[in-house]
């Protein structure tokens, strides 16, 4: 939409009449303390960003919104400066909330977006608040099936339809359209027909049209509409033409194709027509940038709209025009297609009387346009749009185009509901999935429900069975906005694949009287492995401890390995990184050291305990002395009583990484320690002599001995010592 002048939005004070959608705007006070809406007179508080909530109370408690934000940003934006110039700074908050309103004492669960301008001083300028009812379901097409969503964020999604041209399936289905009945109408654009289901499951699948120019000849459908008497209208873009029939047989065709500017000519014939309440129909005449409305396929009464009269001194114009409906009361919507500002224009009357239009986001790429009975419209392109009561946007979440992209969203059509809206349930997840070793309990998993409709969900009532087990909170009637939740555990008594289900049964009136929850359980079995099986290490000074060595435990099994203990014996030691859990196909690691407390040979395990049962590891090593001597025996032969031997040395070398300290060094008499170059210790591997004498006091064999004592683990060290006194 392009104006001859700049002219800033100024927000319409719209009154709250029912609870299924709406929207007010506000001004004055702070957010958190309270700002003035008129329409209804309330007040309406803000907490906070993303998790604070929004509060509307109207001044007579009639109306009450009480929502929660779920997204939320805060901009800050200056004007003004230069040399000497003043700076002007305002924020603006922007929230989409979800919650509930109550109108009268009837309670609806609504979804939201607010926007809210203040400045410096905290004084809220100007804001706009729209809602909705939470339960908007809309059939749409992504091109190649169609699709049938509870809510703009996906919830209870499904589809139809495959690509192709038979039976169940659709090529570029780009409109949707319903009957009194709650028929579909498929515009299947490439295979140059149209289809007519009763449901989402295909039922009374029937087809009318071939590809042609012919009379029951279709080229590149682009919009299909059913009019008041339920007969069906046919955009045949590649014919240049409408197409009027009666019935799925094409009853009555009749034409209207003209290419031009005038009267009943059209520049493209690209969007599904609209109708009023006494059946006139509307068209989108987009390449001559207006709407026209006529009374019938011959024109009469032929009526444009192309702009808006003088509001404020400006003129407005239409520039894409891509669709058009009309709501219960005659106001003409129309989605216009500008590339750099697409927007939702609303009229009074083809004089183009109260002219309002709304921003939809620079992401819009709008194909569709349709409205409900509450006067809530439906935008298709770009994902999906609701706009309520001209006073805000809210926007499709990913969920709804995960698969194709949010483009991809044609022919968007509401449902028709009654009044007030039934209950409608979610379950979020919508299905849960366990993996569990056999005779165990499994964590418990939760599942939310919520009743995000306009009326209490009753009867609830939850089961389970087999290898699952519930419990829940949930309340035998459920309100509107309220949610409730389940835990649900797994124990599997085999191994292998489980199926199951969450039964709930309740009135809903998206889903019916019977849920089913698919619950998915695999009962798995541990097993383990290790390696090595056994462990042998190299010669270790005896009081000093190995380099660690490794141990690999592997979890073979399908499912976790749990491990309760890591035991050593013997001189053997270890550290692990193997508690908690081990999923299949990881491993941990155990470090085992050897510290021998005596010289020659050890042996010990490692033993690993767990729900896999026992694994065990074979230890052995040997324990080398710390202290070596060259000899641990001297014989001094025959010695004269009397007389001093020639000394004997021994050599004592200390095989420790540490230095050796000595506490003493003495030989028994009648030997004596006759040299010494050990001193009170020697460095690390260093070496040391003592000489010793023999000096017999009698006749006859004498022993002895010659002691190192000293801090060494072997200590004391003993040479024996031998002599004969002649």
């Amino acid at each position: 939409m392009s104006k001859t002048l700049a002219l800033a939005c100024v927000a319409v004070m719209i009154p709250l009449t029912y609870a299924d959608q709406g929207g007010f705007s506000n001004s004055g006070g702070s957010l958190a303390g309270g700002t003035t809406v008129t329409n209804p007179p309330g007040i309406l508080t803000i907490s906070g960003g993303t998790g604070g909530t929004l509060t509307l109370v109207s001044n007579d408690g009639s109306t009450v919104i009480h929502a929660t934000f779920s997204s939320s940003s805060t901009v800050e934006s200056c004007s003004g400066g230069g040399k000497g110039g003043h700076v002007t700074c305002y924020f603006t908050f922007t929230g989409a909330f979800s919650g509930t309103l109550s109108v009268n004492g009837s309670m609806q669960a609504i979804n939201g977006s607010t926007s809210q301008v203040y400045g410096t001083d905290g004084v809220v300028d100007s804001g706009a608040t729209g809602y909705n009812s939470a339960y908007t379901p809309f059939y749409f097409s992504n091109s190649g099936q169609i699709l049938r969503s509870d809510d703009l964020n996906g919830t209870n999604l499904i589809s139809y339809g495959t690509q192709g041209s038979g039976v169940g399936q659709f090529y570029g289905a780009n409109s949707i359209a319903l009957d009194s009945a709650g028929r579909i109408y498929i515009a299947d654009t490439y295979n140059g027909r149209i289809v007519r289901i009763d449901d989402m499951k295909g039922t009374h699948w029937t087809t009318f049209g071939t590809w042609g120019s012919g009379v029951g000849q279709f080229m590149d459908l682009a919009g299909i509409s059913i009019d008041p008497a339920g007969r069906i209208y046919v955009m045949d873009t590649g014919n240049n033409r409408l197409v009027r029939i009666d019935d799925m047989n094409g009853t009555n065709w009749t034409t209207m194709s003209a290419v031009g500017s005038g009267v009943g000519q059209f520049a493209q014939y690209a969007a599904p027509v609209a109708f009023d309440a006494s059946g006139r129909i509307y068209v989108a005449d987009t390449g001559n940038k207006r709407i026209v409305r006529m009374d019938d396929m011959n024109a009469t009464n032929w009526t444009t709209l192309t702009q808006s009269p003088v509001i404020n001194g400006y003129i407005y114009s239409l520039q894409s025009p891509v669709g058009v409906a009309v709501d219960a009361a005659g106001r003409i919507y129309v989605a216009d297609a500008e590339s750099y500002q697409p927007a939702v224009v609303r009229v009074d009357d083809m004089t183009g009387a109260n002219w309002t239009s709304i921003y939809l986001g620079s992401s819009a790429t709008p194909h569709s346009i349709a409205v409900d009975s509450t006067g809530m419209v439906l935008v298709g392109g770009g994902g999906a749009q609701t706009v309520d009561n001209m006073a805000a946007v809210l926007t499709s979440s990913s969920a709804l185009t995960q698969y194709y992209g949010p483009y991809y969203v044609f022919g968007a059509t509401p449902l028709p509901l009654p009044s007030p809206r039934p209950s409608a349930i979610s379950f979020a997840p919508p299905s849960l999935t366990f993996s569990q070793n056999v005779g165990t309990t499994s964590s418990a998993q939760t599942i939310t429900i919520t009743n995000f409709g306009g009326s209490p969900l009753n009867g609830l009532n939850l089961s389970s069975g087999g290898a699952f087990s519930e419990t829940n909170n949930c309340p035998a009637m459920l309100l509107p906005g309220s949610t409730c939740a389940v835990s649900v555990t797994f124990t599997p008594s085999a191994a292998g694949s489980v199926t199951g289900t969450l039964n709930v049964s309740d009135d809903s009136g998206n889903l019916g009287l019977v849920q089913v929850v698919p619950l998915n359980g695999t009962g798995t079995t541990p097993a383990a492995s290790v390696t090595p099986t056994s462990v042998s290490f190299l010669p270790q000074v005896v009081g000093t401890t190995s380099a660690a060595r490794k141990i690999t435990l592997q979890s073979t099994g399908t499912g976790p390995l749990q491990v309760s203990s890591v035991v050593t014996t013997g001189p053997f030691s270890q550290t692990n990184n193997c508690s908690g859990s081990l999923a299949p196909g990881t491993s941990c690691t155990i470090q085992v050291s050897f510290t021998p407390t005596s010289v020659g040979s050890a042996s010990g395990s490692v033993t690993i305990t767990g729900n896999a049962g026992t694994q065990s590891v074979r230890l052995s090593g040997y324990g080398s002395a710390p202290v070596v001597l060259s000899t641990t025996r001297l014989s001094f032969g025959i010695v004269a009583v009397g007389t001093t031997s020639p000394a004997k040395t021994v050599t004592l070398t200390n095989r420790l990484k540490t230095p050796l300290s000595f506490t003493s060094i003495t030989a028994s008499q009648p030997f004596a320690v006759a040299s010494n170059t050990c001193g009170a210790g020697i460095a690390a591997g260093a070496s040391c002599t003592v000489g010793v004498t023999f000096t017999p006091a009698a006749p006859g064999g004498v022993t002895g001995t010659l002691t190192f004592t000293d801090n060494a683990a072997t200590s004391p060290q003993v040479v024996s010592l031998s002599g004969t006194g002649r």
